[in-house]
């Protein structure tokens, strides 16, 4: 039986963004899939399925990624 093989040579999921243009979002906080609260250094971006929107979290000391 002969090997098959697959190369992949890109994979792109969603659609990738060129650039912003225009005054409407100059910061993180302007986009409307955003919710900051309480900031506070070392804070990470996370997803919210529930909210479908990027929050802010605490970074968890000794945490693994």
């Amino acid at each position: 039986m002969a090997s098959q093989q697959t190369i992949v040579k890109k994979i792109t999921v969603g659609v990738p963004i060129a650039k912003v243009v225009g005054a409407q979002a100059q910061t993180l906080n302007d986009l409307t899939d955003v919710n900051f609260t309480g900031l506070a250094d070392g804070d990470l971006l996370q997803y919210d399925a529930a909210s479908g929107k990027w929050k802010n979290v605490a970074l968890v000391s000794g945490g693994t990624f």
